[in-house]
């Protein structure tokens, strides 16, 4: 059976949404698959036009900025205000939240507009990542505890794969769809089945362990217990293809905290991890849930850590259920 769902379709069978919220949701979609359009276009040319590189900025993470993350935060910021239904933007390019007025039954969007941006040097493959939070009522003025009250609701993640194919991957909580970019008809298209983790697939393992030596204990004792077990290692150093890669094949991506400063050996600046909560982990922990799978920050679950900054950074340890309570077991023994 060809079990193929269109993003309409999805939208009207997601649980929980209003009539209005649903309106939205779509518009919402049609906008990052508007946004991801435009940017498949743009990379594919950006050898050829010299933007490959660094744009010679610092964003708010105080990391270097390349020339493709601002493109792509002005695209999705372009589309997204024009879906007119995002009432706040929280971008990994930006200090501050965005207001983008949106309208009835708008969503508070946060997103990382180019994950991975660096391997766009070598023509490696890159990501778009997304997360859509219901608005909560906030006693505050500002914006940014706005938004901080919203992320216990998240309603919809979703990434924009960019390689030989360009991906969108969309899941309301219940499961998880693709969708294929036809290029020669500038619509992505669906792809058949429902996707979840193969709990019987690969044990891929995706970690950098060049940076082994600065992780805490726990963690530095799991990456000695994969000595002599039958696992693959996989890591691009782009989470959205990492991930995605082993929600296909079946595997675990880790990111842990390194050791505090003060600690006896090479400890760094992130012990809080580097990955960002708003919008890298908790939309890989609701496309990983609705897969069968799991997210967590090393202890408790990713949806349940409590958010205290827009831009807060946490462990990630994503995967395969079994093996992410492999890990979690592995880590917490004496």
């Amino acid at each position: 059976m060809d079990d193929r769902v269109s993003l309409d379709d999805l939208v009207k069978g997601a649980k929980g949404l209003s009539a209005e919220e649903k309106t939205a949701a779509r518009r919402i979609l049609l906008a990052i698959s508007s946004g991801g359009r435009e940017m498949a276009q743009l990379l594919a040319t950006g050898p050829l036009r010299g933007l490959t590189g660094a744009a010679g900025a610092v964003n708010v993470q105080g990391e270097e900025v390349q020339a493709f993350d601002e493109i792509a935060q002005e695209v999705f910021t372009r589309t997204l205000r024009e879906s007119a239904s995002v009432a706040l933007l929280v971008s990994e390019e930006r200090a501050d939240p965005e207001s983008l007025g949106g309208g009835t039954g708008s969503f508070h969007v946060a997103m990382d507009p180019l994950d991975g941006s660096s391997n766009l040097a070598v023509s490696g493959p890159v990501g778009s990542i997304f997360c859509a939070y219901r608005p909560a009522p906030s006693k505050s003025a500002d914006l940014a505890p706005e938004v901080l009250a919203s992320v216990a609701a998240p309603v919809m993640a979703a990434y924009v794969l960019y390689s030989v194919s360009t991906l969108l991957v969309v899941s309301f909580g219940s499961e998880v769809r693709q969708y294929a970019l036809d290029p020669s008809r500038g619509e992505f298209l669906p792809l058949p089945g429902a996707v979840r983790f193969p709990e019987k697939g690969s044990r891929m393992i995706s970690l950098n362990a060049g940076n082994a030596s600065r992780w805490r204990e726990g963690d530095q004792r799991y990456l000695r217990s994969l000595d002599g077990t039958s696992y693959t290692a996989r890591y691009v150093g782009a989470l959205v293809m990492d991930f995605h890669r082993n929600l296909l094949k079946g595997g675990l991506y880790l990111y842990p905290g390194d050791l505090p400063k003060e600690s006896k050996g090479a400890g760094t600046a992130h012990p809080e991890g580097k990955l960002r909560l708003l919008y890298e982990a908790i939309p890989m922990a609701l496309i990983a849930r609705a897969a069968g799978g799991e997210a967590v920050d090393g202890h408790r679950p990713i949806l349940e850590v409590p958010p205290v900054h827009i831009h807060q950074r946490v462990p990630l340890v994503v995967g395969t259920a079994s093996l992410v309570a492999e890990y979690l077991r592995i880590v917490s023994s004496p």
